[in-house]
């Protein structure tokens, strides 16, 4: 893992493939643009996760001298080799099929590659060995494909939410497209990139096949290929996301209901209907949740986890919510310190280096619009807001349940970082929308009283 993955290949490809991605990229904006002005953004945003992508990997093979995202590269590497050596044990490995059969295929020509045995990580490395087909094993060039093809997800969670606030399309430019942590954290060889494409691409899917249907069929489709890649990397994004979506699907029904009483009669059968929906849901995939299929293992995966976080061998970089007891009542005692973890740390005092110290500034940028929007609006008119817009409904219950999984779960703030980035644009974004609510509410004010002052001076 700690061997160079780096080669001559490295200087000369990345600028051809950036140049004819780049080209892509330019006559996809020139053809949509004229349709939807959004499209000016799509260039810039390309460019921005191609920066993430090399960013990435230059850190982590100048600094770092290695670590996940080069394993991965160098697993998918053997993959194209075993390809050469048994086509037939390729293809069995790709679907899926990690037998200790097909593992002795692997010899010293060919390699071994890293995490055979968990699924989840494996899965990114078959995915990535698709990849390595079109990018002559470049590592490079493979982040670079893979940051390209990444940013159709967080693409199409821009467009959704321009879509349904249209006039606030410069910020979510800057909240969902630039957002430094999740550029440098969603764009390389991660687990982290692929996961966020799927919350991303489910998201808008979900939205276009429930919510407002178009091209129903392609959605499907995408909404089952996106919830594959996150349940089999990483299940708890998708358990994460249940609650949200089948939300928002209810909430957007009984927005529809013009008549009072039928809102107030309809509204709990159709929240409740969604919920049992999800649970029947939940249950039947359990199976392929692995560690994440029930309760019991999932409070026992976040006791187990925070442990192994807490050890000396992660530089110290670590924090503590206190012991956590694998009960639901356990748990959920520890509801308020994981949310803060998980949305606001680490603190700039707990930065250590200088990727840590962009993810404080960030984080210190939610709290303190947070604390000014709670300030300003009161708890009751802040919920108040969230509760009138179904989406923002959701995109707040996703970010909060995300942070709260991922501040018990994570004890080390260079894991948590990284494990958070999907919750980031949805949850900067639904505060945007906010403080918009909230300056549209002053400007009407201060025009009211301009309006009463001058109507007081005509009458003196």
């Amino acid at each position: 893992m700690k061997e160079s993955v780096l080669s001559i290949w490295d200087l000369i490809l990345p600028p051809i493939y950036i140049l004819i991605i780049f080209i892509i990229g330019h006559l996809v904006q020139v053809k949509f643009i004229k349709e939807n002005h959004i499209y000016r953004y799509f260039k810039m945003g390309l460019l921005a996760k191609i920066v993430g992508a090399i960013s990435l990997c230059l850190i982590y093979t100048l600094y770092y001298n290695g670590g996940d995202t080069t394993a991965f590269f160098n697993g998918s590497v053997t993959m194209v080799k075993l390809y050469a050596k048994s086509p037939e044990t390729f293809f069995s490995i790709m679907t899926d099929h990690l037998t200790k059969e097909n593992y002795s295929e692997f010899d010293n020509d060919t390699g071994w590659p890293f995490y055979y045995r968990e699924s989840g990580s494996f899965t990114v490395i078959r995915f990535t060995t698709v990849i390595q087909f079109l990018s002559f094993n470049s590592y490079l060039v493979s982040s670079i494909i893979l940051a390209a093809i990444s940013y159709s997800g967080i693409w199409k969670l821009f467009r959704l939410f321009c879509e349904i606030f249209p006039d606030m399309h410069k910020q979510f430019y800057y909240s969902i497209l630039l957002v430094p942590s999740v550029l440098f954290w969603g764009s390389g060889i991660l687990k982290d990139t692929y996961t966020l494409m799927g919350a991303c691409w489910f998201t808008y899917s979900f939205y276009k096949v429930f919510v407002k249907p178009d091209k129903v069929t392609i959605n499907v489709i995408m909404m089952i290929i996106m919830a594959y890649i996150m349940i089999k990397i990483k299940p708890y994004i998708f358990i994460a996301l249940m609650p949200g979506t089948l939300l928002w699907f209810a909430f957007e029904r009984v927005k529809r209901v013009e008549n009072w009483l039928l809102k107030i009669l309809t509204g709990p059968f159709l929240i409740l209907s969604a919920s049992l929906l999800g649970y029947l849901l939940l249950i039947n995939l359990s199976s392929d949740f692995g560690q994440y299929s029930s309760a019991e293992n999932i409070l026992y995966k976040a006791q187990n986890t925070q442990y192994d976080l807490k050890q000396s061998y992660y530089g110290g970089n670590s924090f503590d919510i206190g012991e956590l007891d694998a009960s639901a009542t356990g748990v959920l005692s520890k509801l308020p310190e994981a949310i803060m973890a998980g949305l606001f740390r680490p603190f700039l005092w707990e930065s250590k280096n200088f990727v840590m110290i962009i993810a404080a500034t960030e984080n210190s940028v939610l709290m303190i619009l947070t604390i000014f929007l709670l300030v300003k609006l009161g708890i009751y008119r802040f919920y108040k807001v969230i509760a009138k817009e179904p989406i923002l409904f959701f995109s707040v219950i996703f970010s909060l349940f995300f942070a709260f999984s991922v501040g018990l779960t994570s004890a080390n703030f260079g894991a948590m970082v990284r494990y958070k980035i999907p919750a980031v644009p949805f949850y900067l974004s639904s505060l945007l929308i906010i403080n918009n609510y909230y300056q549209q509410k002053r400007r009407a004010e201060k025009a009211a009283l301009a309006e009463i002052k001058l109507k007081g001076g005509i009458k003196a």
